[in-house]
């Protein structure tokens, strides 16, 4: 008898209610059971093509069919190594990747990559499953990872970001001593001061780099490289350097962005972290949101902030000048803040920043916007409506949207190549215009997703083993 091919029947993650959920910074996501997740993997169809379709989205290139089955098997530690072969943080992926948009979004039960043309059902539950596998290692306290014989090779990597953790971990597997220097007090960059402890338990990022610290890896806190010590004297102190500083977050650069209550996405997001507001009960909020503030951006960072902003009991408006279908955000997302009271204002821009006689926030003047002819980048390009002016009243902006490089440790460097944005220019293997020194992430893209980062971060460890096993030997 043929295999029912179960394109609608989708097991869906168990969720805290949205009243419950709004009250606490817990992680609200509760993850599959056992049965759950064995069900959803008898789901994939294991795609002989899946090279064209699954695997060609993940921007790390995880062997999907691969790992899910091997968790159909009963094989989690199995599938644990088909992920980690790829990207060596399959919990946190699990959590925060777009997967809609990336492998869920080229599951042939959802649509054909191959022909180009939507099907019928509901995708695999990708990140969900891969989220499964990488808790049960953790829960289980198995290190499965072993070391290769060691090099005597030495890397510095600066930053503990997404893309230096996943340089560190691949370096540090493949024999080399890697020392990772870090200017704030904890490793994990965006995934610690960036993504609230509702979508990603700070728990998880603890045991990942206890786990690097097993593997040899040794961590430097409060190093702020270019300040508390030059790039070029880790240069000459070790065999090969990786930069992995990430970037800001700028603002659109209106009229009033200068007035008391105007925050930066990453400032509100730093200072929650650093600072405790997450934890209840507290005294007051870090940065002076009021009783209503205004997010602008459409994608994870604004839907971040609108989770930070609503667990401090502020009432959260987002403000996206494009629609829901062409924002970088999940539809899950969108629809968790709408379930826990955000207040979503599509094909609106702001326009200018109003504020009162003290320069304190009073609210945001906006403008209807309409989709006309697609823009360079493919999507729909917005044009405002005239006559459709309005003003949403609020005690505070966050702007989430923009980015810029924060060049304090690669600055001054002489003979580094930057591209206009002041990014790190970077060739195929991640090199840059200095021997010896490899860079990744947002300081090379100027700013995208968690995973692209590890992947960059990944792949550069590939080059930089290739460099110190050929050049530096």
């Amino acid at each position: 008898m043929p295999i029912k091919i179960r394109y609608e029947d989708r097991n869906h993650e168990p969720l805290l209610a949205p009243q419950e959920r709004v009250k606490t910074f817990r992680e609200y996501a509760l993850g599959y059971s056992v049965s759950l997740a064995l069900d959803e993997a008898k789901r994939c169809l294991l795609c002989k093509d899946a090279d064209q379709r699954c695997i060609k989205a993940c921007p790390a290139g995880i062997d999907i069919p691969g790992f899910i089955k091997k968790l159909s098997e009963g094989d989690l530690f199995g599938a644990y190594r088909v992920i980690v072969q790829s990207n060596p943080f399959p919990s946190v992926c699990g959590r925060v990747c777009p997967q809609e948009k990336q492998c869920e979004g080229s599951c042939i039960l959802y649509y054909d990559t191959v022909r180009n043309r939507k099907n019928k059902g509901l995708p695999v539950s990708i990140g969900a499953l891969e989220k499964f596998v990488g808790d049960f290692v953790r829960i289980s306290g198995v290190q499965l990872e072993q070391r290769a014989e060691p090099t005597g090779k030495r890397v510095a990597v600066v930053g503990a970001g997404p893309s230096g953790l996943a340089c560190a971990y691949e370096l540090s597997i493949l024999g080399h001593s890697v020392d990772v220097y870090e200017a704030l007090p904890k490793a994990g960059g965006v995934m610690t001061y960036g993504i609230p402890t509702a979508r990603l338990d700070r728990s998880i990022l603890d045991w990942e780099v206890e786990r690097l610290k097993r593997l040899g890896v040794r961590f430097f806190f409060g190093w702020v490289v270019g300040r508390t010590v030059k790039l070029e004297e880790l240069l000459e102190k070790y065999d090969a350097v990786f930069l992995g500083v990430g970037a800001g977050r700028g603002s659109l650069g209106i009229k009033g962005d200068h007035l008391k209550g105007v925050y930066s996405a990453i400032e509100v997001l730093t200072r929650v972290g650093l600072l405790k507001a997450n934890e209840f009960p507290h005294s007051g909020t870090p940065v002076k949101l009021g009783k209503r503030t205004a997010i602008i951006g459409g994608g994870f960072t604004a839907v971040d902030c609108a989770i930070t902003a609503l667990r401090l009991g502020v009432e959260t408006h987002v403000l996206y000048r494009r629609t829901r279908e062409t924002s970088s955000a999940r539809d899950e997302e969108w629809d968790h803040i709408a379930q826990e009271g955000a207040i979503l204002h599509w094909l609106t821009q702001p326009v200018e920043i109003l504020g009162d006689e003290e320069g304190k926030v009073v609210g945001v003047k906006c403008i209807k916007m309409q989709l006309g002819e697609p823009d360079e980048s493919g999507r729909p390009k917005p044009e405002p409506i005239p006559g459709s002016e309005h003003i949403i009243e609020c005690d505070s902006v966050i702007f989430a949207i923009g980015q810029k490089a924060n060049p304090v440790a690669y600055g001054e460097v002489k003979g580094l190549e930057l591209t206009p944005w002041g990014t790190v220019m970077v060739d195929e293997e991640f090199r840059t215009s200095i021997e010896g020194l490899f860079a990744g992430g947002d300081v090379v893209n100027g700013g995208d997703t968690v995973v692209r980062a590890i992947a960059h971060g990944r792949k550069a460890a590939k080059s930089i083993h290739k460099y110190l096993m050929e050049v530096k030997k």
